[in-house]
């Protein structure tokens, strides 16, 4: 795979400034932007509605299948767990309030609050952490989303891959332990110190009542469905969750593996993916990833229209399997030349068409 490095010292205009914080932005014109901000209650019932029905599609099928014999509901059982690791598309625009419109607020937190007690995880702590990860993208210690390490190795990819698909092959039983031990420790107040330290005394009260809530809720719900020995329907509210997450990792962890820590250039940290016209309809924009952290509060369906209307080129998107052999090949070569950065590809053409500072 022919990629294209710099040594780090030639990006010296594009490195983090912990003292101004501020990112590198394109030129936009005002009205249009505010133009693409607007949300879509339409759209976004739309892409609810049909992702639901195929949760409840898939769902019945399982269970249908599970009826005649156990191995005729392998394969509904991980259509209904890709379903739910792809809620994290219409998730992921509640975490930015960007689906419904303002008025409809209310139907957005409470869908939000309910694909988090699926996943068994939280709102609140994923929205401040979110919105570190929005505002400090990639910077050392401040960050808490970018969960691998800045030097990856080629050994670590093929154990970060295995490890997916371990999940999947185990049922995701050791990632629903893990997550339930998380509700518990934040119960407890425990949280990340990259998170807690831009959390506020509400932040903390909330995070830690609702992960009491989400605990309650999935040991009530499980105690349940036990007593009644529906062990078709505890398999999919306890283990397609992590199951589906495994399987959404696949396409969502190349947003920013590999790419360059402490830049203030999207376009430097920041990796979108090439999906199919399926996908792309649960991505919820993750897929134009650069351009969704460009601009955070541009609605999954406008990002297309953003790219057009930015002055900025951003770089070429390939499809997943594609992005997995760049973070490998750039894992190789920073084994041998650990002080390079990767220069993603615009277009095919040399970064001295698209100059990687603010044009």
């Amino acid at each position: 795979m022919d990629l294209n490095f710099v040594p780090r010292g030639e990006l010296k205009d594009l490195e983090w400034d912990n003292e101004s914080k501020s990112w590198n932005r394109p030129e936009i014109d005002r009205n249009k932007l505010k133009q693409l901000n607007q949300r879509s209650s339409l759209e976004g019932s739309a892409r609810l509605i049909v992702h639901t029905l195929l949760l409840a599609a898939t769902g019945w099928l399982t269970v249908l299948a599970a009826g005649y014999h156990i191995l005729l509901a392998v394969v509904p059982f991980l259509a209904f767990s890709f379903m739910v690791g792809f809620l994290n598309g219409i998730e992921h625009e509640m975490r930015h309030r960007i689906v419904f419109s303002r008025r409809l607020d209310w139907l957005s937190e409470s869908v939000y609050f309910l694909i988090h007690v699926l996943w068994k995880a939280g709102t609140r702590n994923q929205r401040v952490s979110h919105n570190i990860h929005h505002r400090f993208t990639m910077v050392r210690e401040v960050d808490p989303e970018p969960a691998f390490p800045e030097n990856i190795t080629a050994g670590w990819v093929r154990r970060e891959l295995l490890g997916q698909l371990l999940t999947i092959l185990t049922l995701g039983i050791l990632s629903l332990f893990k997550a339930l031990w998380t509700l518990i420790q934040r119960i407890g107040g425990r949280l990340d110190p990259r998170i807690q330290a831009h959390c506020t005394d509400k932040d903390l009260r909330i995070i830690r009542l609702e992960s009491l809530a989400i605990l309650v809720i999935n040991i009530a719900a499980s105690t349940v469905l036990i007593l009644y020995r529906r062990w078709d329907f505890l398999v999919l509210f306890m283990l397609a969750p992590p199951v589906g997450l495994a399987m959404a990792e696949f396409w969502h962890r190349t947003e920013h593996i590999s790419m360059m820590y402490n830049s203030r250039d999207q376009r430097l940290c920041t990796r979108g993916v090439k999906v199919s016209p399926f996908l792309k309809f649960f991505y919820g924009g993750l897929d134009e990833h650069v351009e969704h952290h460009l601009f955070p509060a541009v609605p999954s369906r406008n990002l297309g229209k953003l790219r057009d209307a930015i002055s900025w080129s951003v770089p070429e998107r390939y499809n997943v399997i594609q992005c997995w052999k760049e973070i490998y090949a750039i894992a190789r070569h920073r084994e041998q030349h650990p002080d390079d950065v990767f220069i993603p590809d615009f277009g095919g053409k040399s970064t001295t068409d698209f100059p990687l500072v603010d044009e």
